[in-house]
């Protein structure tokens, strides 16, 4: 066995046994962070690894690859990661894999049911018996799905599996999306839009399934949650950083948004003073979108196959950027 090859897993995703078939590359060092990741952490974690697998709470810079000159792989659970800097990982012959489709339907189940969940105004009326209340001593009204407009931004992997559930409830689906090209088969309930202000004014709730990059980040300002209905709300279970969070926190707090329902957050975890933390018309869950094990095995099992891959010389399932080869040559 190469004990030389030492493969680091970062915030590991289920048991240890899940990643033994890398035990044949080496050693394999397992790190659990107690709170949010750091450069540093990176840094010493990885010093010597020929391999890292990561999940979306850990990233590598350029001048996290300058100090690892043994790094050959980074591995992300799940999506594409957008914390790691693609170009110098290209440029210093790394390679950078993620699992598409792991993921898709857990996450999609999950934006679904806090969109039921923001709808029928589910933190407040479940707490409601234990506080003394019922239906007729205070307002419990909720809102049905069937019927409801429902934008969503991207229509990749998530994306559709959202738009194929939501064909049960009846809803119109307004989708913007300039990298997705239609194919003339999409559902008829499916509608296509070429900016994103033509579905902002329209929709009862605006769900993101982008990913995160120049042209996304900030996406959702204050401009753009202004051009919403005031009974409208937003999920968002894909990147934070897609919405400006000091934006949405004046919007909700001034009622000129009904309600959010957020799985994930600029710092994670977030702490108890997270601005949002308690308003009623809000949902907070800890980035637990993708968390079962059906889907958690998916992620993990991709994240070793390609790091197994890379050992062997076999092709590398979930390549973002197969350039690399041509650097790691030189290397």
């Amino acid at each position: 066995m190469p004990e030389e090859r030492k493969i680091v897993i970062i915030e590991p995703e289920g048991p240890e046994e899940w990643y033994a078939p890398l035990e044949e590359t080496g050693k394999l060092e397992f790190f659990y962070p107690e709170g949010p990741i750091d450069q540093r952490m990176v840094r010493k974690v990885s010093e010597h690894a020929y391999g890292a697998i990561i999940t979306s709470s850990c990233g590598f810079s350029a001048d996290d690859m300058e100090v690892l000159p043994s790094l050959r792989i980074i591995a992300k659970c799940g999506g594409k990661p957008s914390s790691v800097d693609i170009g110098a990982a290209t440029e210093k012959g790394i390679a950078v894999t993620y699992v598409p489709g792991a993921n898709s339907t857990t996450v999609a189940e999950f934006t679904v049911m806090l969109l039921l969940d923001c709808l029928r105004r589910f933190p407040f009326v479940s707490k409601a018996i234990g506080k003394g209340l019922n239906r007729n001593t205070t307002d419990m009204f909720g809102r049905e799905l069937r019927g409801k407009t429902v934008g969503l931004i991207g229509y990749g992997a998530v994306g559709q599996e959202v738009a194929k559930l939501l064909w049960g409830f009846g809803c119109q689906v307004e989708v913007y999306d300039p990298l997705y090209v239609p194919q003339g088969n999409e559902p008829e309930f499916v509608s296509f839009n070429k900016t994103m202000e033509e579905i902002l004014p329209a929709v009862d709730v605006l769900s993101l399934h982008c990913s995160l990059n120049r042209s996304t980040r900030g996406m959702i300002s204050e401009r753009e949650l202004g051009m919403m209905k005031p009974t409208s709300g937003i999920i968002n279970t894909a990147r934070a950083q897609l919405i400006d969070e000091e934006a949405m926190e004046r919007v909700l707090r001034e009622k000129r948004l009904a309600f959010a329902a957020l799985d994930v957050f600029a710092v994670e975890p977030p702490g108890p003073e997270h601005p949002l933390l308690g308003l009623e018309n809000v949902i907070l869950t800890p980035h637990l979108a993708s968390w079962t094990p059906e889907a958690l095995y998916r992620e993990v099992r991709g994240a070793v196959d390609s790091v197994l891959a890379l050992c062997r010389g076999a092709e590398i399932p979930g390549l973002i950027n197969p350039e690399f080869r041509e650097y790691d040559h030189a290397r």
